[in-house]
């Protein structure tokens, strides 16, 4: 995020004891950064990274998460801090659907959706994310409502609501995630997409829920996750390692898998909620 020098943006730097780097690494990817630097020191790895308007709510989540793990707040010139653009490339999804950067053009003869991050959020070309998305064109309705937790720079919203006709209510920790939502939906011309401040301004019964997270807080989720699903309505978990599928589907006995898809290590599964 800018910070209040115009020359500037605010990252946080994390140092990681060096067996923790992966989990860490997957925890700010799971929530949508754009991009982990990672460097090395003598008393181990360094990361640096942008969480939006809110790095403090991320920072108390990685002391409290991750033992031996030290975040604080820097500041760092703009033009290094921005120069991840000049490498940005479109991501496919399936079929002639691609995740677009909002400054690049659309591969001719797609169907493209454009992602501004902000300079915060991811654009949509990690792997949990193309899951979710894959699944949820697949196995949710058209013109459903769905609840998108976890939503980042807005990306399954926008596009769920643009390829669909969706109704989608979006929610993440970082706030700044509501700018994010509001320019991605205005680009695409979408506008069945609302923010929630908070997961209890959401609906008891939408006909989908998509929960792009870390598998230790799908677990902790479950019972909300499932609460907001209507019955015979649609579950797609995402963030999760292939390794981690099956404890965290434990949790989730409301409902039975209908569809799974991994990813570079990465896996989202369907849920039917009975």
């Amino acid at each position: 995020m800018p910070s209040d020098d115009e020359s500037t943006w605010t990252l946080i730097q994390i140092a990681v004891p060096d067996d923790l780097v992966e989990l860490v690494s997957d925890y700010l990817w799971s929530i949508g950064v754009s991009g982990v630097e990672e460097l090395q020191s003598e008393s181990g790895a360094i990361l640096r990274t942008s969480v939006g308007n809110d790095p403090h709510a991320v920072i108390e989540h990685l002391h409290s998460s991750f033992n031996g793990t030290t975040a604080t707040v820097i500041e760092v010139d703009r033009t290094v801090a921005d120069s991840w653009r000049q490498h940005a490339e479109s991501t496919y999804v399936d079929h002639n659907i691609w995740l677009v950067p909002a400054w690049l053009p659309a591969p001719e003869g797609t169907q493209p959706i454009f992602i501004e991050p902000l300079d915060t959020f991811g654009l949509g070309n990690h792997p949990t994310t193309v899951l979710t998305l894959k699944l949820a064109l697949r196995c949710v309705n058209e013109k459903a409502s769905i609840l998108d937790m976890g939503s980042g720079s807005g990306v399954l919203s926008v596009a769920m609501a643009k390829l669909r006709g969706s109704f989608v209510d979006a929610h993440d920790i970082a706030t700044s995630g509501a700018d994010a939502l509001i320019l991605n939906a205005q680009a695409n011309g979408v506008t069945r997409v609302r923010w929630l401040a908070s997961v209890d301004e959401a609906s008891n019964a939408y006909d989908a829920v998509l929960a792009n997270i870390l598998a230790p807080v799908l677990r902790e989720l479950s019972g909300l996750i499932q609460e907001r699903t209507a019955s015979g309505g649609v579950v797609v978990l995402s963030g999760m390692r292939d390794e981690q599928v099956d404890n965290t589907l434990r949790y989730f006995t409301h409902c039975e898998e209908i569809e799974r898809e991994s990813m570079a290590g990465w896996s989202a599964v369907a849920l039917r909620r009975h």
